[in-house]
């Protein structure tokens, strides 16, 4: 991967506003926390926004609310994703009681997969949590599907939204599908920070646990649960800075993203689309696959790649480790390793 590059306007705007930190003295808990959460609520128009150090504080501290005041520690993940979604479970005491099936064609497992999860597993509903990662800058496209069975049934459902923040499904966005989600932004997600994330939830008890949780409720001093996963200052700051410029980080890659469905067209070669009439991606990854061979069989002279969704299987994810693969795609990318990538599909087909 070349160097992470950020939008000027959002470089300047952290330089113009980092003295007044210092002058003030207000290394934590100051206005840029703050004006984090109102962004995101107004942005994603949800009513609770909670910034956090990572995305995996965030849902560590998710599924440690859920345990301790809703009884809910059983927890269902799906196959192709982070393996660090499942050292979350355990640190959040819970226990991981399943794993659901994944498509090659969206990466992520459909409302079917889900269904059959749930019917394996032998404990109680009440007990349950189901959590889902959207990956690659899409959200899974049967997350509505998903979020009225999950109601239904009596199951929680958290969205790992740490690929997906800025996509949209029905006009929707990530994270506010199910009871809770959080963003990342990480150094290498699609609004890359260095570090950062955000809970957001529909829902006002949610949201109050973890407005406490994050800062150990030392003033109310009513949960017995919370720990300091608050960012910064200086970090809100930079985060709130790169936030400002989504719309143009993720503009930037979608051209790039055009130059190679273009050529992913003429050559046949199956991707991921991550526009339509119903979803609209940030173009965190491109990716292309191949349904019936392996993806380097099938593009033998293609070697200018980057990581995969992903390159291990939790449980049964082999076929799509196996099938697909990424084209780099990042904001300011040099057009030479575009043109690099595309003289290579060529050669392979």
């Amino acid at each position: 991967m070349g160097m992470i590059k950020l939008p000027e306007r959002a470089i300047k705007f952290f330089k113009d506003n980092i003295d007044e930190i210092f002058i003030t003295g207000n290394l934590a808990e100051g206005k840029w926390n703050i004006k984090i959460s109102d962004h995101v609520k107004s942005f994603c128009q949800v009513q609770n926004a909670t910034p956090t150090s990572s995305n995996g504080t965030g849902l560590v501290a998710l599924m440690t609310i859920y345990r301790t005041y809703f009884k809910r520690d059983k927890v269902l993940i799906q196959s192709n994703t982070m393996y660090a979604v499942k050292t979350m479970v355990y640190s959040a005491a819970c226990e991981v009681s399943g794993y659901i099936d994944c498509k090659l064609d969206t990466l992520m497992p459909g409302i079917d997969q889900v269904k059959k999860s749930v019917k394996n597993y032998t404990g109680k509903k009440d007990e349950l949590i189901i959590l889902l990662s959207h990956l690659g800058g899409i959200i899974n496209p049967d997350i509505e599907k998903i979020a009225d069975f999950c109601f239904q049934n009596n199951i929680i459902l958290l969205e790992d939204c740490a690929h997906s923040y800025g996509a949209t499904l029905n006009g929707k966005h990530s994270g506010i599908f199910g009871d809770a989600g959080v963003f990342s932004f990480y150094a290498t997600k699609s609004i890359p920070a260095g570090e950062g994330g955000v809970v957001i939830s529909k829902h006002d008890d949610i949201g109050f646990y973890m407005s406490r949780y994050v800062m150990y409720d030392r003033f109310d001093q009513k949960m017995n649960i919370g720990v300091n996963i608050r960012p910064s200052e200086v970090q809100a700051l930079f985060i709130y800075s790169v936030l400002l410029c989504a719309g143009e980080i993720i503009a930037n890659k979608k051209q790039i993203a055009q130059r190679y469905i273009n050529v992913c067209r003429e050559l046949k070669i199956t991707f991921i689309n991550q526009d339509n009439d119903n979803s609209i991606g940030n173009h965190y990854k491109f990716i292309i696959y191949s349904e019936n061979k392996d993806i380097k069989l099938f593009l033998p002279n293609l070697k200018t790649t980057t990581s995969g969704i992903y390159d291990y299987s939790l449980n049964n994810s082999v076929n799509i480790i196996k099938r697909h693969v990424c084209l780099p795609i990042w904001y300011g990318q040099e057009t030479a390793i575009t043109e690099k990538v595309i003289k290579e599909l060529y050669e392979s087909r």
